[in-house]
């Protein structure tokens, strides 16, 4: 790899975790999760999103009960364990207007997506994406992350107090996931939603853009998440990643990674590019440098992790 890639040492008395490196893998995972729904509803982006805030509404209190909770540990969810959630509920948590909400509600249920009634919505679980348009399934990608955040930064000469909690949160048998993939999937799915929503939610009810956005977010620093030396050189908080190591995407393979037509994805670039949020470069686009979406960003995938970890612990003991 060209030394130019590699950024120069910045000399700070306590920087802190590497949080830029462990969010660039936590980003890239939630992108490959969450594609793979999108193309599940053939780039329905917002319907995903509804679905999936239905789904975390109809669980909820399945998490919250203990008795709920070791029932599923062996048992599916069906539709009768959950609880309907409102479209006005919906809308509000995604902040997106009450008819934009219904009518895509309505969608949902002539294809068969959700049941919808006087008493809410309620989404199909077991034709859910988080189940069957997720490799492995959710628990498996969980134990996939916790292996990438092992090499990539527990392992990874980071000599940094602050790597001691995540090297806690992450002791636990990973391989014993799938012994509660109900109960972990509503976990994760709970996660993906706290730490999705607040950045989707900056495009309003565009959430195309939203999904374009950070496909082009990560994309652009994949080849430096995946390479550990790389990783650990530009891993501090406050570091900026060299423009040489960002990697740009074409439109066509961000329309393949969405399940976007290419025109629609052609159209919503050219807008993040006339609201000076990404570039066009030779090769494809970049989200510009200067937005420094890092330092609010990464801590808050970080401290949601170490929260979402806390929670599977006890889970995968019981196991």
């Amino acid at each position: 790899m060209p030394q130019a890639l590699v950024a120069p040492a910045v000399s700070a008395p306590d920087p802190g975790p590497p949080l830029r490196a462990i969010g660039r893998i936590v980003d890239a995972w939630l992108l490959d999760i969450v594609s793979g729904w999108f193309r599940f509803f053939d780039g329905a982006t917002l319907m995903v999103e509804i679905h999936h805030c239905a789904m975390v509404a109809n669980t909820r209190h399945l998490l919250d009960d203990a008795m709920f909770s070791a029932r599923f540990d062996i048992a599916p969810v069906t539709p009768a364990d959950c609880r309907p959630v409102t479209v006005a509920a919906i809308a509000a948590g995604l902040g997106i207007d009450y008819s934009t909400i219904r009518r895509n509600v309505a969608a949902m249920r002539m294809a068969g997506h959700c049941l919808a009634n006087r008493h809410g919505v309620i989404v199909d679980l077991a034709g859910a994406p988080a189940f069957i348009a997720t490799p492995g399934g959710l628990p498996a990608q969980l134990a996939l992350l916790a292996t990438r955040l092992q090499e990539h930064v527990v392992d990874n000469d980071y000599d940094v107090a602050g790597i001691a909690e995540l090297r806690t949160a992450l002791d636990l048998d990973f391989t014993r996931l799938a012994k509660a993939d109900t109960l972990v999937t509503l976990l994760v799915a709970r996660y993906i939603a706290r730490v999705m929503l607040p950045s989707t939610g900056l495009f309003g009810a565009d959430r195309d853009s939203a999904a374009i956005f950070l496909t082009i977010y990560v994309e652009n620093s994949r080849a430096v998440a995946a390479d550990p030396r790389l990783s650990h050189a530009d891993g501090w908080i406050d570091r900026e990643l060299l423009a040489a190591a960002l990697r740009p995407i074409s439109v066509t393979d961000i329309a393949i990674r969405l399940g976007l037509n290419n025109e629609t994805v052609r159209r919503k670039t050219n807008r993040l590019i006339d609201k000076g949020m990404v570039e066009r470069v030779v090769g494809g686009v970049v989200v510009i440098r200067t937005l420094a979406l890092a330092p609010v960003h990464a801590p808050r995938l970080y401290q949601e992790l170490l929260a979402l970890l806390a929670q599977v612990k006890p889970v995968v003991a019981a196991g």
